[in-house]
């Protein structure tokens, strides 16, 4: 059996050469304490199933989608030592004196549970809790005095002989090291030797990986590898390379079925394989911010974290990209990249270097030294394989490099590029560009010999092509794009200028290629090609829907058709599809590389699939596009906070679970404004990741790709909203959409209850209204009524009026009869008094005659007669009769009144009603006007007149 185990260790372990690291290194992204405003120090990493990242942090459990940090604190705000997440989600953390987990409330913050409660008394203080592992559906803790295993509800403690040192699952194993019983593995809750044969001693373990069935690889802090063989033989295996001398390992991750990685406290990260082989390091020289690594983790993308002293790193190992720096003491520009006789060749701004490729596929993997070339001083521009020999163009001039040596061709004058007259093999004349015109080199096929330089053109030409007519094309960038035509005895150039007026943008940034056998210009404005026919520049027919009017800098074209480009500070290729069925083009950008391109001295070496050579401002840049474009990773996004901002900001969703909305949350109509923030665990590609976002109900549309993963909405009206949220990488890979729903209430006043009020206030109103209308209804009908009964009773006044005034005109013509009629009686009475004057007169005048006759019997008679006619009282009945007649009884009424009244005093009262004078009075009656005072004056005795009372007056009112 220790024959047939020293014959592996003998295969696995054999010696070998110094431990060189390889040639590109992955891109490192430092987060230090000021980007997640967090503890310096990181003791563990862990990741759960939606791609979050967890770290323990010395101010507590810091948390990382891609986009946004935060950092949850333990109780007794003590540093986080180990983390675990189990199938669940639900991470535990152990601290100074603590244990517990973190889990989602069902809003999706994150609430912290302890677990020290249900510890019982004797263990209730806690020491540092350095591990944490889930096996078998319990959680163990590992402190240095016990381990705590944590099921349904309650813990049971392991304790130690001596001191607990390490805990680690290994495939379906559970393995502990006691400082003083060695390596132990759970077995029916006890804890058995795994090891039968070896021993650790006093080394301790910091790591444990199953590199197959039967074996594991432990690594320790100072004692370097150990393999233990069907969990009994454990043995210690050979540093071949010195890897392990004098070097603390902390920590240990496997990364794939060959290789793991190493931590340690003074060179950074150690890649290496099961032999102990180091195949690649990563410390500060590489970009790490510090060496002293405190634990390393895997990611689901096979990308690696490193948690170090101060800061956390994260190592881009499993991208398509690294970077490649010829010069690791100085930071050097790369201009141009060849491959030849299986070395690397690079032209820098600080010379030429060279390494040699081991392996095949990814180059980028090969392990080796760069070395300067002898004679390459300054800047190197170009690096050009003709006749099977490496051409060199520089600063100071064009060699050729032999053996790792740089031999002189032209010396004193910069070379920017080499361009073969020809393209059979071999090429005898090379067209050399200068920073003064064209030199001419020729070529044996061996030997290359200057024949100087061409005349006729003066200018800098960095940019030379030759097209199918032999035409030598080249450009300028400040002056235009020159037509070149050699002489016959190939002595001199004669010169022709194109610029803006023949067609091209401008005169400016035009640059001169040949692709797909065709010499093209990249310009400002597109790509163009010169017309034979119009003597102009129009835009390229074939290429011109590819790349449209964006700025071509940089063309080269790959063995598979594919063109490399570049545009601005971008970089990209154009993939064309060569099937029947599918002759498309699509871009393919690389954001990842934007502003990290040369810019000016654009430079693209598309060797293979596997390994496309980039020049950058520090060094070169190695894409192995294969890699790139078959990584189909899986693009999601994640809701990590919803915000509602009032009074006070609220979280109204964490982000720590899945969203699974029963129902729209609803929020008052005051917290109308929402904050969104999302990310996609993409750690790698944040660059290639962009987002596009939509509030239904309020955008009309999907918003346009952004990297910005944050909106804010203010003053939202009240109504139901869905925000979605999507993104997708440079290749279109499209996550899935991300809602979440809410309702923003309305205001008070446009609640249900509130329009219930306004139901009733409005019945209220109409029945108030009705009310009302009834009541100015009633109060018409009433007005109505007595505007009617005043139109009544204005028409009865009007009628009466009428009958007044009929009655008026009746009685004023009965009153002007009545005056008439008493006029006439009184004109009667005036012709009585003058009748009875005549006879007074007559009988005077009688009786003058009768004495004078001696008293005539005749005459006598005549007087007898006379005095006959005086007392006759005929005249005045009738004369009474008239008058009552006339004056409504007046005579009678006055009788009746007053019975003592004589003929003689109703003569009176009717003379005076007939405003007769006293005088003519006394004349109708035959008497004095003092007998008319007299009886004047027994009437008003009569009638009971007082003294201030008129006779008249008292007769009108009879």
């Amino acid at each position: 059996m220790k024959c047939c185990c020293l014959l592996i260790l003998f295969h696995l372990f054999a010696l070998a050469g110094i431990a060189q690291n390889t040639i590109g290194l992955p891109r490192l992204i430092n987060y230090n304490k000021n980007d997640y405003l967090a503890g310096t120090q990181t003791w563990d990493i862990k990741q759960d199933s939606r791609g979050i990242m967890y770290f323990a942090n010395n101010e507590g459990m810091l948390v990382y989608d891609g986009s946004h940090w935060k950092i949850y604190p333990l109780p007794n705000k003590t540093i986080v030592r180990a983390l675990a997440i189990d199938n669940d989600n639900r991470i535990y953390a152990g601290g100074q004196d603590e244990i517990g987990y973190f889990s989602p409330a069902p809003n999706g913050q994150l609430i912290y549970t302890s677990l020290k409660d249900i510890l019982p008394k004797s263990q209730n203080k806690l020491a540092d809790v350095w591990k944490i592992e889930i096996f078998k559906g319990g959680v163990f803790f590992q402190a240095s005095d016990r381990i705590l295993e944590y099921r349904n509800g309650s813990i049971k403690v392991y304790p130690t002989r001596e001191a607990w040192l390490y805990l680690r699952k290994v495939g379906d194993q559970l393995y502990a090291q006691d400082k003083s019983t060695g390596l132990l593995r759970l077995h029916n809750q006890e804890w058995l030797p795994a090891v039968t044969s070896g021993s650790l001693g006093k080394v301790e373990i910091s790591g444990m990986a199953k590199i197959s069935a039967d074996s594991l690889l432990i690594t320790t802090e100072y004692n370097g590898l150990y393999l233990l063989y069907k969990d009994a033989i454990l043995t210690s295996l050979p540093d071949p390379e010195g890897a392990f001398t004098n070097k603390r390992i902390t920590t240990s991750e496997q990364i794939n079925p060959t290789e793991l990685v190493a931590g340690t406290t003074t060179e950074g990260c150690m890649v290496m394989d099961f032999k102990g082989h180091v195949i690649q390091k990563i410390a500060r020289t590489e970009g790490l911010q510090n060496n002293n690594v405190l634990s390393v983790f895997l990611d689901k993308d096979r990308n690696l974290w490193a948690g170090l002293n101060n800061g956390i790193s994260f190592i881009a190992y499993n991208a398509a990209i690294k970077y490649i720096a010829p010069n690791k003491n100085n930071e050097v520009s790369g201009y141009s990249t060849r491959i030849f006789n299986r070395q690397l060749y690079i032209g820098t701004s600080d010379g030429a270097y060279s390494v040699p490729l081991t392996g095949s596929g990814d180059l980028s993997f090969s392990k080796g030294e760069f070395k300067r070339i002898p004679e390459s001083r300054g800047e190197v521009w170009r690096l050009d394989e003709v006749n099977r020999h490496i051409l060199m163009g520089q600063h100071t001039g064009c060699y050729v490099i032999e053996n790792n040596t740089a031999r002189s061709l032209i010396d004193g004058i910069g070379t920017w590029i080499f361009k073969p007259v020809s393209s059979v093999y071999p090429v005898h004349k090379i067209l050399v560009g200068t920073y003064s015109g064209v030199e001419l080199l020729e070529s044996g096929g061996e030997a290359f010999t200057g024949k100087g330089k061409l005349d006729g053109i003066q200018e800098s030409l960095r940019f030379l092509e030759i097209d199918n007519d032999n035409t030598i094309w080249a450009s300028h960038p400040y002056r235009g794009v020159y037509r070149l035509q050699l002489s016959d005895d190939g002595k001199s150039i004669t010169p022709q200028l194109y610029t803006d007026k023949d067609g091209l943008p401008s005169a400016l940034g035009n640059y001169v290629f040949k692709i797909r056998n065709r010499v093209v210009f990249g310009t400002t404005r597109g790509v163009y090609e010169y017309d034979a026919a119009s003597k102009k520049f129009v835009p390229s027919a074939f290429l011109k829907p590819v790349f449209g009017t964006m700025e071509i800098r940089y063309l080269n074209e790959d063995a598979d058709e594919n063109i490399w480009f570049c545009s601005g500070k971008q970089m990209g290729v154009a993939s064309f599809h060569q099937t029947s069925s599918d002759k498309s083009s699509g871009i393919t950008w690389f954001p990842e590389l934007n502003g990290k391109i040369l810019l000016g001295f654009e430079n693209i070496y598309p060797y293979d699939k596997q390994n496309v050579f980039i020049g950058s401002d520090r060094g070169m840049i190695h894409l192995n596009y294969e890699k790139y474009i078959s990584g189909k990773q899986q693009v999601t996004v994640l809701l990590h906070q919803v915000r509602a901002s009032g009074k006070q900001d609220s979280v109204i969703f964490g982000g720590y679970q899945p969203l699974q909305q029963q129902s729209a949350i609803r929020w008052p109509r005051k917290d109308n404004a929402f904050h969104f923030e999302y990310s996609s665990p993409a750690y790698g590609l944040q660059n290639n990741i962009e987002y596009s976002y939509q509030l239904e109900g309020y955008d009309p549309q999907w918003s346009a790709w952004s990297l910005k993963s944050e909106k804010d909405y203010t003053n939202l009206p009240d109504g139901r909203y869905t925000f979605n949220v999507k993104a997708h990488d440079n290749l279109g890979n499209e996550s899935a959409v991300v809602s979440y729903s809410f309702v923003v209430s309305p205001a008070w006043y446009k609640t249900v209850w509130a329009y219930i009020i306004y139901a009733l206030l409005f019945g209220g109103l109409l029945y108030f209204l009705q009310e009302w209308q009834q009541k100015k209804l009633h109060l018409q009908q009433r007005r109505f009524d007595e505007e009617q009964k005043r139109l009544k009773y204005i028409h009865q006044l009007e009628m009466e009026k009428s009958e007044k005034e009929i009655m008026k005109l009746q009685n004023e013509k009965m009153a002007s009869e009545i005056t008439y009629k008493n006029n006439a009686l009184a004109d009667a009475s005036m012709h009585l008094v003058e009748r009875n004057d005549a006879l007074v007169k007559v009988k005077e005048m009688l009786e003058d005659i009768y004495k004078k006759n001696n008293k005539s019997t005749e005459i006598k008679n005549v007087l007898s007669l006379l005095n006959d006619a005086e007392k006759n009282d005929a005249n005045w009945e009738q004369f009474a009769k008239h008058f009552d007649e006339i004056n409504n009884d007046f005579l009678k009424k006055l009788k009746a009144r007053f019975p003592t009244l004589s003929n003689s005093d109703l003569k009176v009262c009717a003379y005076l009603q007939l405003k007769l004078s006293t005088k003519e009075i006394a004349r109708l009656m035959a008497i004095s006007v003092r007998g008319v005072e007299i009886r004047r004056y027994r009437l008003r005795k009569k009638l009971n007149l007082t003294t201030d009372q008129s006779m008249t007056d008292f007769l009108n009112a009879v």
